[in-house]
């Protein structure tokens, strides 16, 4: 079994040699790992030791430079200044002001055409046998919330729920067009969609599920519609205890949820799996905060065990750390002995 049937048998109800795995980390973390490992290259560690099952390729940006400021930060594509740690955080608010339709309408959005949707030959060539996740990350929860500001637009979505309803959608529109030219560049060629929404906070939702139903729930819809008209399954991103809107996900196309934050509140894997495993797939659960960051080697292959056992019951789950985005910070020895462990341990046999 390669690894691209692997990584498409829990979303196809089919037996596997072990369960898929999924990686993705910061370049110093991958460095790190190939250090420990002895590897030369990036392949060779996660790919041909390690055995991860799913390679990524995004659409990539080709507009003009973003401009820069002189202390280091600079623009994204959406006007906003970035500046901080790894991501960074948002250091200004262009929407703040914002009033009206028209004002919201005439501000300058990211254009499509500014990014290359077509996957080359050479590129495809180096996923052949791998399952290929592809499109954009699709944060419009998050760039609506950056361009007002957070406190702002929370409040926004009550006082003025059209005038935030019509930022949501500039937002989402975006990221709906560049799909849409992704899938029809590469017909047949992505097998994942995956998208990132963090919709959750370690207590509960960031916003009411009456509200996220109201702004989010078909935007999620029509996007999960898209990926899948073009034969592509579905996962959506989202940390934090989103344990109140599982079922609306299941309803709204989602195949996979990831990242399974199981110490978040009403997170429970047990519990999880037991209302929802029949219906969605669970993508990551091994715990990154504690269990990642500070255990033994040891002890993250009992975790690991532990985690497989339980979202793995069905045979619907894909092995991952409960966050998309290792940092340095985690010791390479731990994320070696989780995926070890995994490719070892579970056989995802139905």
């Amino acid at each position: 079994m390669n690894s691209k049937d692997r990584g498409l048998a829990p979303f196809r109800g089919k037996s596997m040699d072990r369960f898929p795995m999924w990686y993705g980390a910061d370049v110093k973390t991958t460095q790190n790992v190939m250090k420990c490992l002895g590897a030369k290259t990036e392949k060779e560690a996660l790919y041909d030791i390690l055995g991860i099952d799913f390679m990524t390729i995004r659409p990539a940006y080709k507009g003009k430079p973003f401009k820069t400021f002189p202390d280091g930060t600079s623009e994204n594509e959406w006007g906003i200044q970035r500046g901080g740690y790894y991501w960074g955080q948002a250091l200004n608010h262009p929407m703040s002001e914002v009033n009206s339709f028209a004002e919201v309408d005439a501000y300058r959005y990211p254009d499509p055409d500014d990014w290359e949707v077509k996957i080359s030959a050479k590129q495809l060539a180096k996923t052949e046998g791998y399952c290929l996740i592809g499109g954009t990350w699709a944060p419009f929860f998050h760039d609506s919330l950056e361009l007002v500001g957070m406190e702002e637009f929370m409040l926004m979505m009550y006082i003025d729920p059209a005038l935030a309803d019509r930022i949501i959608g500039r937002c989402f529109d975006f990221y709906h067009e560049v799909n849409e030219r992704t899938f029809k560049a590469n017909p047949g060629v992505i097998d994942l969609y995956f998208m990132g929404n963090d919709f959750g906070s370690q207590k509960g939702l960031l916003v009411s599920p009456e509200m996220w139903r109201k702004f989010y729930g078909q935007r999620l819809r029509k996007i999960a519609d898209l990926a899948h008209s073009a034969g592509a399954y579905t996962a959506l991103h989202s940390c934090g205890d989103i344990h109140e809107i599982i079922p609306d996900l299941i309803n709204a196309g989602i195949d996979a949820i990831n990242p399974v934050q199981v110490f978040a509140a009403n997170m429970d894997p047990v519990k999880l799996e037991k209302e929802y495993g029949a219906d969605i797939i669970f993508f990551g659960g091994i715990d990154e905060n504690v269990i990642l960051r500070t255990a033994l080697p040891e002890e993250v292959r009992l975790e690991t065990r532990r985690i497989i056992d339980i979202l793995g019951r069905r045979g619907r789950y894909i092995v991952a750390p409960s966050h998309d985005y290792l940092l340095p910070e985690i010791p390479a020895q731990n994320i070696i002995a989780m995926y070890d462990e995994a490719k070892k341990y579970g056989t995802g046999k139905l």
